[in-house]
């Protein structure tokens, strides 16, 4: 059976307790005795594993290339100006969008991409039916108007006989 490896706990244990007991010894590295004592207690600490050391350095330097990829040919993104009387929370966040947003929960922009969806709110103190007046017509719109509108009367009406019943 293979021994035990040590946790990462124990050794710092076991490093913190060879920083105590050198703490104190004068001219550590002017006496033959002492420099023995000292390293004696640095060989009693297990060394981490090069391997690991290599391939944490390698993972490190990895995400350091990715990081400056992405800080390369990141899209100019710019947020829109708000205007007044309208709330930054009904507008989705640019930069969120692209996934460059680093400011999370303090953006004064919405993080949710359904209000995007939702639109903007109606105004009911206005009436849309008479956005389009008569005045901006030419005489051939004018008669095609009149023409539908009358045929739509026609339509409607009913006639006395239909009334009455009479054949």
């Amino acid at each position: 059976m293979p021994p035990k490896q040590q946790s990462k706990a124990d050794i710092a244990k076991k490093q913190k307790l060879v920083e105590d007991k050198t703490f104190g010894l004068k001219n550590k590295n002017k006496s033959k005795n002492v420099q023995k004592y000292v390293q004696n207690l640095k060989q009693s600490i297990p060394q981490p594993d090069a391997a690991k050391i290599a391939a944490k350095k390698k993972k490190e330097e990895e995400k350091a290339k990715e990081k400056e990829l992405n800080d390369l040919f990141k899209i100019a993104v710019s947020q829109p100006k708000v205007p007044v009387g309208v709330d930054p929370k009904s507008i989705v966040c640019e930069f969120f969008k692209v996934g460059q947003c680093t400011k999370g929960f303090k953006c004064k922009f919405s993080h949710d991409l359904n209000v995007q969806r939702k639109g903007e709110k109606i105004d009911i103190y206005s009436d849309k039916r008479y956005d389009e007046t008569m005045e901006d017509w030419d005489q051939e719109t004018l008669e095609k108007v009149v023409e539908s509108k009358k045929n739509e009367y026609n339509q409607n009406k009913p006639t006395i006989w239909l009334v009455l019943g009479l054949p």
